[in-house]
């Protein structure tokens, strides 16, 4: 970590540690998962005392841009058990001042969350109905040679194409920062982390074919899955 970032990091443990309103204190975001770039920001997230209220802050510290957000160990207990994506915060994240568990309790939980999820069903169906369209529509591009109408089109999807990756594995969606992160957690298809690199930073014909091997994957995924259960 550069010295400047260690230098704040340390300002901020010392004044929550002296803050009798804050319990905890986490770092999160690309620092904490280790994938930061030059001049990234930093995320840290507060766990408050309950009589504590504070807004989400966001501000320059010595030339560092920092993220502050706000909760209480309750309100965030009921955060991950509603949006399974929140999970990762707690996964992800470095504590930096726990003094009474606060952070392991609520990673213990999140852990729990993480590992008993399943995807409805009729989120499976509704995300291998959306991919459906689009496959065709890249597919014909593909084979007229039209590479803009066909990299268009998986531009647009590429976020529903994300969406079933993690529901055909049944696990909660990671945060956008967090995706390429968390694709090591994905069963399938082969060379996942090269096909997903080539969808975004590939020519245009090695996007559309890599898109297109993508979502029939996820489709047949998806489409064997419901039929299991029917």
């Amino acid at each position: 970590m550069p010295p400047a970032y260690a230098s704040v990091l340390e300002t901020m443990i010392e004044d929550a540690a002296h803050d009798g309103r804050v319990r905890a204190l986490l770092l999160t975001g690309s620092m904490a998962r280790c994938d930061a770039l030059p001049g990234t920001d930093i995320d840290v997230r507060y766990i408050l005392d309950l009589a504590a209220e504070r807004s989400f802050h966001r501000r320059i510290h010595d030339g560092i841009l920092l993220e502050q957000t706000f909760t209480t160990e309750s309100a965030a207990q009921v955060q991950v058990e509603d949006n399974a994506m929140h999970v990762y915060a707690y996964l992800d994240g470095v504590p930096l001042y726990d003094p009474d568990g606060a952070l392991a309790r609520l990673r213990s939980r999140a852990l729990r969350v993480y590992r008993s999820h399943q995807t409805p069903e009729e989120t499976k169906y509704d995300i291998a109905e959306a991919l459906r369209h689009p496959e065709d529509k890249v597919r014909v591009a593909l084979a007229a040679g039209d590479l803009f109408k066909a990299t268009f089109c998986l531009a647009t999807t590429s976020w529903q194409l994300i969406e079933g990756l993690w529901a055909a594995n049944d696990l909660p969606l990671p945060p956008n920062s967090s995706v390429r992160h968390h694709l090591a957690d994905l069963r399938g298809p082969k060379h996942l982390e090269e096909k997903f690199e080539l969808l975004f930073v590939g020519s245009p014909t090695a996007r559309a074919e890599a898109a297109l091997e993508l979502i029939g994957w996820v489709r047949r995924q998806l489409s064997n899955q419901l039929e299991s259960v029917r």
